[in-house]
């Protein structure tokens, strides 16, 4: 959920004449808020999206960071906090456009109501904080956003109580505007910054044929009707993955259909490295297409697919499935929140090849560790 509250400032008309060449604009990213710059929160702080996408007119990077911590058994109460911050770069100065209100839906969570903040400070050329609470246990949301020469910049706090929230939004705020270029000739001189935060490159998948054996320590269960023993593709034809706290890429070419399976928790190593079992495209894949060869036409009953569902680190179970051109839509709760399971997709399905394409619930991940496809009797 904290994952999906980005803002679409592409709405805000440009204004005034000291025009750049989009080309010409540095990655927003090297302005944005970095993990050694957040909150003390006695948790660890991880980066869970790190996006940077030129649309017409503007580039812009979206940087997500949460810490999280599981309830343990009535023991401990399960804590979170999120820190989510756009900064947009327009080819001219906006500076004196008005500012966009706040979406009106976040994540899965319809009909937010916002209440405009009084301002204790201004920051930038423009600015505006709003504030509402969402979910059933009230979670507090702070959002603050500003104009600044050719940059918007937006800011949003989850989790954190209303009594420090103003605080820790304007000192984020004021790091990002004491940042952000003050002239035309700065900001074309900051195209030349390159920053350790950039998206890693992706690796080219080389898909195999499968030769591993069922090491998993979950053991899938198979539907009525289906066959024992699944079939294993020639080959697949899938994105390779995209990086967030680890990078979620098919490292081998086979991970969807090498047997080896996740667990609940996705950042456990078991023995291959952390997360090595999961594939995962965040909505920047979208919708993501998977193509499986067969040496003939062979019949499917059941394809079944595994996904992890953990809201806490925007990781959701894709709104719509469509399998050789036949389309389900699974619902959120099909894979309860913080596990993993394997979701059965009935055909028939037949050909050479069986085409998969997941598609996002909105903004977040996607993450899949295997597709089984099982024959019928």
């Amino acid at each position: 959920m904290f994952l999906l509250m980005m803002i679409v400032a592409t709405a805000c008309g440009p204004s005034g004449s000291d025009q750049v060449a989009v080309a010409e604009l540095p990655d927003p990213a090297i302005y944005a808020l970095t993990i050694g710059e957040l909150p003390e929160v006695r948790l660890a702080w991880q980066q869970t999206y790190n996006q940077t996408t030129i649309e017409l007119g503007n580039k812009w990077n979206y940087t997500a960071y949460q810490a999280y911590q599981p309830g343990n058994l009535g023991i401990e109460l399960e804590s979170g906090f999120a820190v989510n911050n756009d900064v947009v770069l327009y080819g001219v100065d906006i500076s004196r456009e008005d500012l966009p209100q706040p979406p009106e839906a976040l994540g899965t969570i319809q009909d937010i109501s916002w209440k405009s903040v009084s301002q204790t400070r201004r920051l930038g050329d423009k600015s505006a904080v709003w504030k509402t609470t969402i979910g059933e246990m009230l979670t507090p949301v702070w959002w603050l956003e500003f104009y600044q020469g050719h940059a918007y910049v937006r800011i949003s706090l989850l989790g954190f109580p209303d009594q420090i929230a103003p605080t820790i939004l304007y000192g984020l705020g004021d790091i990002l505007a004491t940042r952000l270029p003050r002239s035309t000739a700065t900001l074309l001189s900051d195209a030349a910054t390159q920053i350790a935060t950039q998206p890693l490159p992706q690796p080219t998948p080389n898909p195999q044929v499968s030769l591993t054996p069922d090491t998993s320590p979950i053991s899938p269960t198979v539907a009525s009707g289906e066959s024992q023993d699944h079939l294993v593709p020639l080959s697949y034809i899938a994105p390779p993955g995209d990086t967030g706290m680890v990078t979620y890429f098919d490292d081998s070419g086979r991970q969807l259909t090498d047997a080896l399976f996740g667990l609940n928790d996705i950042l456990i190593d078991q023995g291959n490295g952390t997360a090595f079992e999961w594939v995962g495209w965040t909505e920047a894949t979208e919708p993501v297409t998977m193509t499986f060869r067969f040496n003939d036409n062979t019949s499917i009953a059941v394809v079944k697919i595994g996904f992890n569902h953990r809201e806490g680190l925007g990781v959701f179970v894709p709104s719509r499935v469509t399998i050789n051109g036949v389309i389900f839509e699974p619902a959120e709760e099909d894979v309860p929140d913080n596990q993993r399971k394997d979701l059965p997709f009935t055909g028939p399905f037949t050909g050479p090849e069986v085409q998969v394409v997941l598609h996002h619930r909105g903004r977040g991940w996607i993450l899949v560790d295997e597709v089984q496809f099982f024959p019928g009797n």
